[in-house]
């Protein structure tokens, strides 16, 4: 709707004719010469167009400019938020995650690095996604896999990968954990890593029928470190190396071996 040539009254200025119109200016002819307003706000304090119809047009466009810098607002302190807790997040004991991947999953799961929490199973939650509220921007999730028939004590681990760094388990309410886009590795083929031989325990080995259990950054330091090791005449080297020292990074952790000198890993805050 053209609102040039419409005629208009200021509460200071008095009535006068709109002779041009931009994106951001409009520019209205007085008895006293031309005046320059910003567009649309004018028309929020000190114009008014004689045409009510035409006037509606202009304040949705006021509307829309309001709703749009509201939403810029929002957006804005939200990476603020999001900014200050990915630098001031609690890290606690067990931030860590240990996955059961089916025998039938794993090869989606190694393509996608992603998993999911599974659901819990008693109590008020019972059947909903399990939620991984320790879960923080420093864990790490470990794959392991228990082939159809297998004792317990076979279980191996087939990958590993971090979480994003927004990610905050709390907030993941369908159960599915997305892996970090770079730090990611999967134990290559031929190669077995029995995974209770990082673990702990005074009984058997016994997994049960959670889809993931939590662990300790010790612990984990201790297995990736081993992955290192194992990586050593692999392709993945490099790659694993730089997954190792981020891991290590972001847990304030002291590697356990000696790492070549490489660049260090990126953390976008």
């Amino acid at each position: 709707m053209n609102i040039i040539g419409q005629p208009v009254k200021h509460r200071t200025f008095g009535p006068g004719i709109v002779t041009a119109l931009t994106d951001e200016i409009v520019t209205v002819c007085f008895q006293n010469g031309e005046k320059r307003f910003i567009y649309p706000d004018a028309f929020k304090s000190f114009l008014i167009l004689k045409d009510r119809e035409i006037q509606q047009y202009v304040g949705k466009h006021i509307e829309d400019k309001e709703t749009a810098i509201q939403r810029k607002n929002q957006m804005e302190q939200a990476e603020r938020d999001r900014k200050r807790k990915l630098l001031n997040f609690k890290m606690i004991a067990s931030s860590h995650a240990i996955f059961n991947i089916l025998p039938e999953q794993a090869e989606q799961v190694c393509k996608t690095y992603t998993v999911s929490t599974g659901t819990y199973l008693s109590g008020y939650s019972k059947g909903l996604p399990r939620i991984a509220g320790r879960m923080k921007p420093n864990s790490a999730c470990l794959l392991t896999e228990l082939s159809n028939g297998q004792a317990e004590q076979e279980r191996r681990i087939i990958g590993a990968f971090m979480v994003k760094e927004d990610f905050f388990g709390e907030n993941v309410h369908d159960g599915i954990i997305e892996g970090h886009s770079q730090y990611r590795l999967l134990v290559p083929a031929g190669i077995q890593i029995l995974f209770w031989k990082y673990i702990n325990q005074n009984t058997s080995p016994r997994w049960g029928n959670m889809a993931f259990r939590y662990c300790s950054g010790g612990t984990m330091n201790q297995i990736l470190s081993r992955l290192v090791e194992i990586f050593e005449t692999t392709a993945q080297k490099e790659s694993v190396i730089v997954f190792y020292r981020y891991f290590c990074k972001m847990n304030r952790l002291r590697p356990l071996m000696s790492l070549d000198a490489e660049a260090e890993p990126a953390v976008n805050q």
